[in-house]
């Protein structure tokens, strides 16, 4: 004879159950939305690159610079392509907070490349300049700009500064370009602190052809 216990009722498996695939429904629908949002943010981040781009090639030798879309409140510039690392990026005309969203931005008030002085280009860590990390002295860097015009630039130096102390001057004699981002780059905030690789244009070909051919040889050896 099996015992009972009196004042008491088994417990329903469907009202355990069902809290339980409430939950797991939830995750899954929360698990997706970010799924989605990941890919759209990269869709979005895609379709940006390519319409800088065609901005761009469209806009080399016109006397008026073209917005990569209507609502932008920035231009494309130039392009600037690492040679040895086979990184390129659209340069885009200020280095405000939406132009920096989207690409390496040339600070007002400073030299276009190529021309005297210092230009000074900035982008984020994290995205389109986390390749200056990986860049060393003697490395070359073309730019084209948009009016036609076009410069190569050799890497002099890569150096780690305050940002109120950055050693950056605009008007330095001779044809420089300053590439500067935060900071240690796999820092989660940012900080004070700014990594700039100085280059100065060369254009004695003997040296780009030495240059050039050392690093074709890197290049192939990798």
């Amino acid at each position: 004879m099996r015992a009972t216990v009196s004042g008491r009722k088994p417990a329903d498996p469907t009202r355990v159950r069902r809290p339980f695939l409430i939950l797991v429904t939830l995750i899954a629908l929360a698990g997706c939305a970010l799924v989605f949002k990941g890919l759209y943010i990269h869709a979005k981040a895609a379709l940006a690159q390519t319409l800088l781009e065609t901005s761009f090639t469209r806009g080399i030798g016109k006397p008026e610079a073209t917005r990569p879309w209507p609502w932008a409140d920035f231009t494309t510039e130039a392009r600037l392509t690492a040679r040895r690392l086979g990184k390129s990026n659209i340069v885009l005309s200020d280095a405000g907070g939406e132009a920096l969203a989207f690409g390496p931005a040339l600070l007002g008030g400073t030299a276009k490349p190529g021309e005297a002085g210092t230009s000074v280009i900035a982008a984020h860590r994290d995205t389109h300049f986390r390749w200056l990390k990986d860049v060393r002295p003697g490395d070359l860097i073309d730019v084209t700009r948009r009016d036609g015009g076009s410069a190569t630039f050799i890497v002099r130096s890569a150096r780690i500064a305050h940002s109120d102390a950055s050693g950056i001057d605009p008007h330095r004699d001779g044809h420089w370009m300053a590439l500067a981002t935060c900071w240690p780059f796999d820092a989660a905030q940012r900080g004070p602190l700014r990594y700039i690789v100085d280059a100065e244009r060369v254009d004695d070909e003997a040296t780009l052809r030495r240059v050039a051919s050392t690093e074709a040889g890197l290049i192939a050896a990798r």
